[in-house]
């Protein structure tokens, strides 16, 4: 993977992004030492990536996921 250090205007913090290379969409954060996460919607799962490989949303496909999500989690409640 390539260093992601480097800042990247396009990606912004807490916004709703697919990963290209794993396919997975998830909500950008910034890992301490500067690089970037993506946190999965559904749970706790965290994932670094490389910012060449984020494709942001638009914001049906953003509230899609988050309904996806909200559902999987209302009938599988334990």
């Amino acid at each position: 993977m390539a260093s992601n250090h480097q800042a990247d205007p396009r990606i912004k913090i807490g916004s709703v992004i697919r990963d290209t290379e794993s396919g997975q969409i998830g909500i950008v954060r910034r890992a301490p030492d500067g690089t970037f996460r993506l946190h999965a919607i559904s749970g706790d799962k965290r994932w670094e990536v490389d910012p060449v490989s984020l494709v942001e949303l638009t914001s049906v496909e953003a509230l899609s996921a988050r309904v996806a999500v909200a559902n999987f989690w209302s009938r599988n409640r334990v």
